[in-house]
C-alpha cells in the first residue's frame, strides 16, 4: 500500500524532471527528437495492445498465449510508458503543449499510477500475492 502510494509523488517529480529535459535540452535535437517520438508511439500503442488483452482475455490466459515474452513486454511498458506519454506530447513539432509544458506531468502521473496497478495486478494474477501460488510461479 505505501509504494502504490509514494509512487504518485515520486512520479509526479520524475514526469516533471523529464519534461523539463525534453523542453530545454532534447527538443534542440531533430534527429532524437523524432526518433524518441517515433519509439514513444509504437511503446503507447503496445500499452493500448495490453490493456485490450488484459480486458478481454485476462493475464493469465495472456500469458499462456504469447509465453514468457509477455512479462518482458509488459515490464517495459511499465517502464517506458510514462516518459513514452510525456514524449508523444512534447516532442511533436506543432505541439502547442510546448508552452504548457509544465501540466504535462499531471496526466503522466496519472498514467503512472495505472501502471503500478496494472503492475500489481499482473504480477499477482501471474505469481501470487507472495510470489509462490501463482500459477506461473
Amino acid at each position: 500500500m505505501f509504494g502504490i502510494l509514494f509512487s504518485i509523488p515520486a512520479a509526479f517529480v520524475a514526469s516533471t524532471v523529464w519534461c523539463a529535459i525534453l523542453v530545454q535540452i532534447v527538443n534542440r535535437f531533430e534527429r532524437l527528437s523524432r526518433w524518441l517520438y517515433t519509439v514513444s508511439l509504437i511503446v503507447l500503442v503496445a500499452f493500448l495492445s495490453e490493456v485490450v488483452l488484459l480486458i478481454t482475455l485476462g493475464a493469465v490466459q495472456s500469458r499462456g498465449i504469447i509465453g514468457p515474452v509477455f512479462y518482458v513486454v509488459h515490464s517495459a511498458i511499465f517502464f517506458l510508458g510514462t516518459p513514452a506519454l510525456a514524449n508523444v506530447a512534447l516532442l511533436h513539432r506543432r505541439s502547442a503543449v510546448l508552452k504548457l509544458w509544465y501540466l504535462v506531468p499531471i496526466p503522466c502521473t496519472i498514467l503512472a499510477l495505472g501502471l503500478v496497478l496494472m503492475q500489481y495486478g499482473v504480477s499477482e494474477a501471474l505469481y501470487g500475492i507472495d510470489g509462490t501460488n501463482g500459477p506461473y510461479s
